[in-house]
């Protein structure tokens, strides 16, 4: 009987964690770029369980079988599909078709980021929201003014004249990803940042994020009928388990 608890406890401590999970994806529907958020549940692994010294049985032990302990969780999954692309008529604004990320210069190293949301700084430099540097092949790049265009492969022109080419990568594997916040990624797998060519730069947009409102608030009340189950079923265990405490034990 307690071994329900904990399975229906469980239970209720993933769904509150996919509840969390959906919260901030809701949340997050306006920012730029965002991708959308999973969460991957499992159980714990069974235990055998065996009767042993049974001395109406002639083995030494009995398989009785299997007995699960409940859920956990096992990962959050970042989905990286593809955002709608809305157009801003701004130079600063950039968006990008395709699996590439921009290149950020932060204090704690390069940070990847499909946020293309970018100003020119006081002193003339290309930066996203959070003022950090945009990052070209030659390094930081400076623009002067937003006086600029920008070509599908991410060249740079002043003037008509080619200043910079924005650095586009994509890691080798996407599961290498891990948000750190302020809609930027780091590379946890430590793997290869690869140049990606077939991702297109298109300027005087920005990448909406890929999370879908109505899918989002379907999960949801799933979710919420699933935590009202366990609860019940918590309860019905409470009630047999007084049950068996106040009556069955006076007996």
């Amino acid at each position: 009987m307690l071994r329900s608890f904990y399975i229906a406890g469980t239970g209720m401590l993933v769904q509150r964690e996919k509840m969390d999970v959906l919260t901030n994806n809701i949340t997050n529907i306006d920012t730029t770029g965002y991708k959308k958020d999973s969460l991957i549940s499992s159980t714990f692994e069974d235990m055998l369980i065996e009767r042993v010294n049974d001395p109406y049985v002639i083995s030494t032990t009995t398989i009785v079988g299997l007995q699960n302990t409940g859920t956990h969780v096992e990962e959050i999954v970042t989905q990286f599909e593809q955002g709608s692309l809305e157009a801003t008529g701004r130079s600063c604004d950039v968006a990008l078709r395709g699996d590439g990320f921009f290149v950020v210069s932060t204090g704690d190293g390069d940070r990847y980021t499909r946020d293309g949301s970018f100003s020119v700084d006081e002193n003339g430099y290309l930066v996203n929201s959070d003022g950090y540097y945009v990052m070209g092949k030659s390094g930081r790049i400076y623009a002067g003014s937003d006086d600029f265009t920008i070509d599908e492969q991410g060249n740079i022109y002043v003037d008509d004249v080619l200043k910079e080419t924005l650095i586009i990568v994509a890691p080798a594997d996407l599961s290498g990803l891990r948000k750190q916040g302020n809609n930027l990624y780091y590379n946890y797998a430590a793997g290869q940042m690869l140049d990606t060519a077939d991702t297109k730069v298109m300027q005087g947009y920005l990448e909406s994020s890929n999370v879908d409102m109505a899918e989002e608030l379907v999960e949801m009340m799933a979710l919420t009928r699933a935590y009202e189950l366990n609860q019940r079923v918590l309860k019905m265990v409470d009630e047999s388990l007084e049950i068996t405490v106040n009556q069955v034990g006076k007996v």
